[in-house]
C-alpha cells in the first residue's frame, strides 16, 4: 500500500456490526467490504476483542492493515502489515497490563462488596454459555491482555457506585454487548485516532461504525459515524462531528447498508443503497 493519505479510514465494531451479533455471520456485510476495497479504503476493527481472536479473523477477512483490540486498549498489527514500520512497538499499548487490573478488581470487590463475576474466575464451558462461543473460540476470548469483561451480577446503582470506584484507581468501566469491561484510562475513539496520527494521516476522514455503548467514544472521534441497528435496544445518542446514520437492518447486513451511507457523506460517489436507507441525523 502507498504511505499516500486514503480517501478515508474506517473504524468498525465487530460483534452486533460487521458480524451478526449471535451467529457471528460475515456474510451480509461483504458487499460494503467490497465497496471499500474497490476504493482502497482501509477496514480497521476496532473491538472489544483480543488479539488471539482478532489476528486470525484479519486473515479471513482480507484486512491486513491492522486491529485495536479490548476497547482501545492496544494497536495490533498483523505479521503481514504495510503499517509494520510505521507504527513503533512502543506506541502500540494504550491502557494497563492485565495482572494490574486484576490486583485492582480485588481492592474495588473488598471496597463496594459488588456481585460479578470476572472472565478470569470463569472456565471456558462457562464463558461458552455466556457468548455463544464455540470451545476454541472462548479459549480464545479469554486470552485477555489489556482488559477483564465482568459479567456483573448486581444492581445498575450498584454498578455506578462501582464505575466511580474505578475512576479513583485510574480505571474505568465500559458496557459492552455482553459484558461490563474494566480496562484502563483508553477507549475506542482514542485508539482509533492515535493511530491515525501514528500514520500520519490525522486530517483523513474518519468513520467509525458500532452497535453499543462501548461504541460512542469511536462515533464521537469520527467524521462520519453509522448506529447499526442492535434488535431490543436503542441506539446510544452519541454523535460524530459532522454526519451521523442510523441503520434499518442489524448486522451484518446494516454494515453495508451504513458503510454505503456513510461513504456517500465522505465522497458523494456512491448510489443510495437498494436497501431501505439509512436515517440520516446530522
Amino acid at each position: 500500500m502507498s504511505t499516500d493519505s486514503p480517501r478515508a479510514l474506517v473504524f468498525t465494531d465487530l460483534d452486533g456490526s460487521l458480524l451478526g451479533h449471535h451467529d457471528y455471520a460475515i456474510e451480509g456485510a461483504l458487499p460494503g467490504l467490497e465497496a471499500c476495497a474497490a476504493r482502497a479504503i482501509p477496514v480497521i476493527p476496532n473491538t472489544s476483542k483480543t488479539r488471539a481472536e482478532v489476528v486470525p479473523l484479519l486473515k479471513r477477512l482480507r484486512l491486513p492493515w491492522a486491529a485495536i483490540v479490548e476497547n482501545g486498549s492496544a494497536i495490533v498489527l498483523p505479521a503481514d502489515s504495510p503499517w509494520s514500520d510505521r507504527i513503533p512497538m512502543e506506541q502500540r499499548c494504550l491502557g494497563q497490563p492485565r495482572s494490574v487490573i486484576q490486583q485492582r478488581l480485588q481492592e474495588l470487590s473488598a471496597q463496594t462488596g459488588a456481585r460479578f463475576q470476572a472472565f478470569a474466575e470463569m472456565n471456558l464451558a462457562r464463558i461458552e454459555a455466556l457468548t455463544g462461543l464455540s470451545a476454541e473460540q472462548a479459549r480464545l476470548a479469554a486470552m485477555r491482555e489489556y482488559s477483564e469483561p465482568l459479567y456483573w451480577q448486581d444492581s445498575e446503582p450498584a454498578l455506578d457506585d462501582f464505575c466511580t470506584a474505578a475512576q479513583t484507581l485510574g480505571l474505568q468501566c465500559l458496557r459492552g454487548g455482553r459484558f461490563v469491561h474494566v480496562l484502563g484510562l483508553t477507549d475506542k475513539g482514542v485508539a482509533a485516532r492515535r493511530c491515525m496520527d501514528q500514520l500520519g494521516w490525522g486530517a483523513t476522514p474518519m468513520i467509525a461504525l458500532g452497535d453499543a455503548q462501548n461504541d460512542a467514544a469511536m462515533i464521537q472521534a469520527a467524521d462520519v459515524g453509522v448506529w447499526i441497528k442492535a434488535a431490543g435496544r436503542p441506539a446510544p445518542v452519541a454523535r460524530a462531528r459532522h454526519h451521523t446514520f442510523h441503520t434499518t437492518q442489524s448486522a451484518p447486513t446494516g454494515w453495508t447498508e451504513g458503510i454505503h451511507a456513510a461513504l456517500a457523506a465522505c465522497h458523494g460517489d456512491m448510489p443510495a443503497p437498494v436497501s431501505q436507507p439509512a436515517s440520516h441525523i446530522t
